[in-house]
């Protein structure tokens, strides 16, 4: 019997096309292996990243986009954390989206902006949790990975699982596995990490998607040959983790 899986695709969306990048997400989720239940999708996935053309291309949630990305969980059987620039009213957000064949369950809205960023969305103000078939999960979005505090509301929620999206730059590239590792180990957890790869209006990313395990090693990582990596997700491991690394009945102690 093969144990659920979690898994991350990697890929380089075409700017301005989300038409485009949904038939590539729909694909990538249907090449996935049949284990997997939950496959995670870089930042702003559905547009590509460019912060000239975000606002034109802004979605509002729930809309026909979720309602097509809703269509590949049910056809592929794997439910879908996919990046998008998020409209409400006047407000724009940098958003991650958990899209099973029900539909939208969640929206997280990234709360850290890097760079320019600030002058288009607004921030989120609250971690966002979703009961998912590999368990409880929570969510960061690129720069929210060097903030541990955000990660550790997960920590305190009882989450086994972070999904993160990220448009993180080659420059930058050795920090994107270091900070992925500390946040699974910061907080006893899996991290499931996915990366844009390629360049998208000047921007070279670092690829390089990984998942995590409970004591900070890499488990599984993408190669220039490989866009999709998987894991399985394992009660045994994170007790393990959590008894050699004994944090969080550590912060429970503390916080009585």
């Amino acid at each position: 019997m093969t144990e659920p899986c979690v898994a991350v695709c990697e890929f380089e969306p075409t700017v301005g096309n989300p038409e485009l990048n949904t038939e590539v997400i729909s694909e990538l989720a249907e090449s996935c292996s049949v284990d997997t239940q939950v496959t995670v999708f870089p930042e702003l996935s559905l547009t590509g990243y460019d912060l000239d053309i975000l606002p034109e291309h802004a979605i509002e949630v729930p809309g026909q986009e979720t309602d097509a990305l809703s269509a590949i969980a049910a056809d592929s059987g794997i439910d879908l954390v996919v990046g998008a620039p998020e409209r409400d009213g006047r407000e724009l957000y940098n958003s991650l989206l958990y899209i099973s064949n029900n539909g939208v369950e969640a929206v997280y809205r990234k709360r850290r902006s890097w760079g320019d960023e600030a002058d288009i969305f607004s921030t989120g103000t609250e971690a966002t949790t979703v009961e998912t078939p590999l368990g409880k999960a929570g969510f960061l979005l690129c720069y929210d990975l060097n903030f541990p505090e955000l990660s550790m509301e997960y920590m305190d929620a009882d989450c086994d699982l972070l999904f993160v999206s990220a448009a993180w730059r080659q420059s930058y590239a050795s920090d994107w596995q270091l900070l992925a590792r500390a946040r699974a180990l910061d907080n006893t957890c899996y991290v499931a990490a996915a990366n844009h790869r390629g360049s998208q209006s000047g921007r070279v990313h670092a690829g390089g998607s990984l998942i995590a395990g409970p004591r900070g090693d890499v488990l599984s990582k993408t190669t220039d040959g490989m866009r999709i990596v998987g894991c399985p997700i394992q009660e045994t491991v994170l007790k393990s983790g959590r008894k050699r690394n004994p944090v969080r009945e550590a912060r429970r102690h503390q916080s009585r």
